[in-house]
Formats: C-alpha cells, sequence, structure tokens
C-alpha cells in the first residue's frame, strides 16, 4: 500500500507541475499579445496624427502656391493678382458674412471657389488637388457664392449719362446714354423634362441671361435664369417688372440691337440697313444717315459683345456646361459678373480685354423712381429722336466750325474757288486740313464732306432769303445771336406759310451765317434785275 500510495502522489505531483507549466505558458502568450496589442494601436495613432500633419502642409503649400506664390500663378489660377485676392478675401468676410471654419480659413475658401469657376472642374478634382472631402467643397462653393452676391450694392456700376463735352470717339453721338444692353446663351444642366424650355435655336440646353453695361464695360444690372427659347425682348420686360428690376431714369436710355423695340429708354438701329462692324470693313463707308447713325450706333454698342467676351474667357464654367444644377448655375452666374466688376475695378490692367472678340437678379441701384421709364414699346416721339439723332450725327457743332474755318481759308487763298461753287479737287484740299485740325475723327472727303456742304449750304440760303430776300420786309439779322429777327409774330405766320423751310429757324441761330455769306455769297442768284410786264 505504501508503496503504491507513493507512486500516485509522484504522478498527481507532475500532472500539477505539467499543469502550472502550461499555465505560466498561457499567461505569458496573453500578455505578450495585449502588449503587442498596445503597440499596434500606438503605432496607428502616431501614423494617423503625422498623416494629419502632412495634410495639413499640404494644404498650406498648395494654398500659398496658387495664392501667394507669385501674380502670375495668382492670375492663371485664381484670375487675379495677389493684392486683389487678399483684398476680395477681407470684404467677403468683413462685408459678405462670409466666416472661416474649425479647419478651413477664409482665402482658403476663396482659392477653392475662384479655381472652381474659372476652370470648370469636377468636385471630385477639387478633392484630389485641395486634399478637401466632396462634401466641404460642395458646403463652400454655396457658401462662398452667396457671400459673394451679398456683395452687389458695393461691385454693381452706378449708371452714368453721356455728357454734352463728352469727347469719346465712341459715345459722343449719344448725349444722356446710359451703356447698353443685350441677352446671351449659358450652357447649363437641367432635368430631362425641362430640356425643351431651354432649347436655343442652336440645338443647346442653355439659360437666356440679360446683362445692362456701362461705356467702361462693367455691369449696371444682371438677370440670368430665364429658359433659352425664350426671346430678349421678353426677358427685359419681366426685368421691368421685378422689385429690384432695371430702373431707367429719363432722360437715360440704353443701346439695344434690332430685336428690341425702339421706345422710350432703348435706342435701337435702323432696320434693313447695314449694321455690323463687319460690314463696314474692306473699304465700306456709309453712305446715308441712317448707315452712319447704325455705324456709330454698332461701334459704341459693340461694348456689350466684347464684356461677354472677356466674361466668358475669365471663369471657364460659363464656356460650357457645368457641374452643378441650374438654380446653383444661376447664382454663380450672378456671381461671376460681380467678380468681373470687381477685378474691372481693382486691376489697371484687365489681362483678358486684349483677348475679347465679338462674336436671381440685382438691381441697379441708380436714381430714384421719381422720373423713371415705366413702360417698354415703340414711340413717335422716340422715333423722331432717333432721326433727328441720325441727321445731326455725322458732324457737331466743333467739327462744322474746323469745316467753315477751312473753306473761308481755301476761298480767302484762291485758287479753289469757281463761279457758281468750287473747282474739282476742292474735296481731297478740305479733307487734308480737316486731317490735321481733327486727327483720328474718320471725316471723309466722300460723302461726309460733301454731304455737309450741301446741308450748310441749303441752310444757309434760307436764312439768306428770309434776311435779304426782296419780298421779306419785317426780318432782320442780330449780329451779337446770329440769328434772324422779325418785327411781329404775323408777320413771321405768314412768311412760313409760304416758305415752310423756314420753319426750323424760329428762334434759332445759325452760328455761321457771316463766315456762309462769304464762302457762299456770290453764288446766290438774286433776281435783282428781274421784270415783269
Amino acid at each position: 500500500m505504501s508503496r503504491l500510495s507513493l507512486t500516485c502522489r509522484r504522478r498527481l505531483g507532475r500532472r500539477k507541475a505539467v499543469v502550472a507549466y502550461w499555465n505560466q505558458v498561457m499567461v505569458s502568450v496573453v500578455w505578450f499579445s495585449i502588449t503587442l496589442c498596445n503597440l499596434i494601436a500606438k503605432y496607428k495613432c502616431s501614423r494617423l496624427r503625422i498623416r494629419g500633419i502632412a495634410s495639413h502642409t499640404d494644404r498650406y503649400t498648395i494654398l500659398h502656391r496658387y495664392a501667394y506664390e507669385s501674380d502670375i500663378m495668382c492670375l492663371s489660377q485664381l484670375r487675379m493678382n495677389r493684392r486683389c485676392f487678399a483684398r476680395l478675401c477681407c470684404m467677403l468676410e468683413t462685408l459678405g458674412g462670409l466666416k472661416a471654419t474649425r479647419y478651413m480659413n477664409v482665402d482658403e475658401q476663396v482659392a477653392i471657389f475662384l479655381h472652381m469657376i474659372a476652370h470648370n472642374v469636377k468636385n471630385r478634382v477639387l478633392t484630389c488637388r485641395f486634399h478637401r472631402s466632396g462634401e466641404t467643397i460642395s458646403r463652400l462653393v454655396t457658401r462662398v457664392c452667396h457671400a459673394v452676391i451679398r456683395l452687389h450694392p458695393y461691385l454693381l456700376k452706378r449708371p452714368e449719362p453721356i455728357t454734352e463735352d463728352s469727347m469719346d470717339q465712341r459715345w459722343k453721338w449719344f448725349k444722356n446714354c446710359l451703356g447698353a444692353l443685350d441677352g446671351t446663351h449659358i450652357k447649363c444642366l437641367v432635368p430631362l423634362e425641362d430640356k425643351p424650355r431651354y432649347r436655343t435655336r442652336k440645338n443647346d440646353i442653355a439659360t437666356n441671361v440679360l446683362g445692362v453695361f456701362s461705356q467702361d464695360m462693367q455691369f449696371i444690372y444682371v438677370l440670368p435664369g430665364w429658359e433659352g427659347s425664350t426671346a430678349d425682348s421678353r426677358v427685359l420686360r419681366n426685368a421691368f417688372l421685378r422689385l429690384n428690376g432695371l430702373k431707367i431714369q429719363r432722360p437715360g436710355y440704353y443701346l439695344v440691337d434690332a430685336e428690341y423695340t425702339n421706345g422710350e429708354g432703348f435706342l435701337a438701329p435702323y432696320r434693313g440697313q447695314r449694321y455690323h462692324l463687319n460690314d463696314w470693313r474692306d473699304g465700306h463707308q456709309p453712305t446715308t444717315p441712317k448707315e452712319l447713325y447704325n455705324m456709330r450706333h454698332s461701334s459704341a454698342r459693340n461694348v456689350i459683345e466684347r464684356c461677354f467676351c472677356i466674361l466668358k474667357a475669365r471663369w471657364g464654367v460659363l464656356k460650357d456646361n457645368s457641374y452643378y444644377p441650374v438654380v446653383i448655375k444661376n447664382r454663380i452666374i450672378t456671381a461671376c459678373c460681380l467678380l468681373h466688376n470687381y477685378i474691372r475695378k481693382e486691376m489697371a490692367i484687365d489681362p483678358f480685354e486684349d483677348n475679347a472678340s465679338p462674336d436671381e437678379g440685382t438691381g441697379d441701384n441708380g436714381g430714384g423712381n421719381d422720373d423713371n421709364v415705366t413702360t417698354i414699346g415703340t414711340s413717335e416721339d422716340w422715333t423722331t429722336f432717333r432721326d433727328n439723332l441720325a441727321q445731326t450725327m455725322t458732324w457737331t457743332t466743333h467739327e462744322d466750325a474746323k469745316l467753315v474755318e477751312a473753306m473761308l481759308n481755301m476761298v480767302n487763298a484762291g485758287g479753289f474757288k469757281a463761279d457758281n461753287g468750287f473747282k474739282s479737287g476742292y474735296l481731297q484740299h478740305l479733307g487734308q486740313a480737316l486731317k490735321e485740325s481733327l486727327p483720328n475723327v474718320g471725316i471723309l472727303a466722300k460723302p461726309h464732306m460733301e454731304s455737309r456742304i450741301r446741308t450748310m449750304k441749303k441752310e444757309w440760303q434760307v436764312v439768306y432769303d428770309m434776311i435779304t430776300g426782296n419780298n421779306t420786309s419785317g426780318f432782320g439779322y442780330d449780329s451779337v445771336n446770329r440769328c434772324g429777327t422779325v418785327e411781329s409774330p404775323e408777320v413771321w405766320d405768314s412768311y412760313v406759310k409760304v416758305h415752310k423751310g423756314a420753319e426750323k429757324w424760329r428762334n434759332k441761330s445759325l452760328p455761321h451765317y457771316d463766315d456762309s455769306c462769304i464762302i457762299f455769297g456770290k453764288d446766290r442768284a438774286q433776281g435783282n434785275r428781274a421784270e415783269d410786264c
């Protein structure tokens, strides 16, 4: 019994030793696993922290390269120089209500938005370039766009009429003109069921945008959002009906093309006559007052074609379909127009102006509402105004004085004066004299000078016959005011009944009457020796 018990105790002890050994092994394995897991967790945390620091450094490097490295890079990527970019960020923060977020400053938000509208890139491309999520990019585009639109009271141009003493060769003919307006089509992304209404005559899916520009190519008013199939005149009428719509204070007006009616506030060209600037190339010159009016009207109104070209060249999002729905696209269009004005104001030289070759609405903030144009439609008074403008457009008072002076010098010098007129070649002599005194005016010997001399002679003859005629008693001449005088209204009324052409000279002076007497006096038949039975 004792030997058996001893054996059992030995075996039991050996078994306990094995179990204790394996227990120690398992405890060591567990502790090793826990330690390994802790090390792996610490490594991952450190790696994420290092990756976050690296990503933040990359974002700072990208922003610095796009916006602050050089003006050349800033113009290429953001369409403005560094000074304009910094000032824009300040305006958006102080006036537009744009705020920095926890992880993104204002300048980075503005840089991403400007890069998007300048190059029309997708959301996923911006995500890759700026190391931001797609949701962040989408939110900041909407946020910055709204902030830019809130700057419209500061960025829209106030209309300024053309003054009487304007020396601008394009606009000096249109006194009180405020600018020009027209519509353009910008491609957009719309639902399938809306495409028929947005399809233009060129089969593009686009929105019709009304733009009103000043003489220096800045936006006065912009109204995007109308379907591409809408006529321009209908969009203009809608602009008048809006609460903050287009305002035109009398006697101001805008130049429009032939698609609009010629009425109060809108001066259109003559239909059926040459109009576009391409029609005047290859040596073609206007031969009638209507053609000359159309040429100068087109030359001035061409500012809107150039402005639309600059706008689309600067902002790539306006040249092709964007990747945003039409509602957001309309806001982007408005923001692009406002940023166009900002760049024109802040930068002395617009780098995109040399490349311009023609091919929710905001108010204009101009004037009060006491004497504004309230209707759109044809007007007899406005047609008469256009006809009178066409008749007087060829020559200004200053150019008339230079022409009379040149003719007077030619008569006094002799050589070109002939019986009852002038000798051949006198027009070329006058043309050379006016070219020296009035350079860059564009007045030609034929038909401009020839037509004007004929008109001046006809006007002088009417006044001369009224003052010195055989059967015109009661008339005289005021040398101070250079106009005819009459004894009584009855004498004038009886004279006008017979001489219809004299009616417009009532209380009106002929400033070059004395000089015209020297130039044309010997050519006018008097009839002093005429006798009847």
